[in-house]
């Protein structure tokens, strides 16, 4: 088992496993490209396959377990979500408007 943390495309022998989380903001998508893959979600009793050509997106703070029925070929891809891009340019934004008109103190 191998816990992935980057951007990666891997071939799983027959019988192994994989486990995929993706963290707080960040969604992960799983496509598979050759073989079979089993995926085994925390907390979901309905689990899902996937054959070749065929993605899975995982939700964001959720980890999933890929088995390979078969030998397989995969790629993980991550991507952050907007919101946190937009939060950090609006900060930005804020603390340039107040070096140019700063906050006036009543005292």
């Amino acid at each position: 088992m191998f816990l992935v943390s980057n951007d990666m495309t891997a071939t799983l022998p027959a019988r192994t496993s994989l486990r995929v989380v993706a963290d707080p903001g960040e969604r992960v998508a799983v496509r598979c490209t050759d073989g079979e893959l089993w995926l085994i979600r925390d907390g979901d009793p309905k689990d899902t396959s996937l054959a070749a050509s065929e993605s899975f997106t995982l939700a964001e703070a959720s980890r999933v377990e890929l088995y390979a029925v078969t030998a397989a070929t995969l790629r993980v891809t991550r991507c952050r979500s907007g919101g946190a891009t937009i939060r950090g340019w609006r900060g930005w934004y804020r603390r340039a408007l107040n070096l140019v008109y700063p906050m006036q103190s009543s005292g």
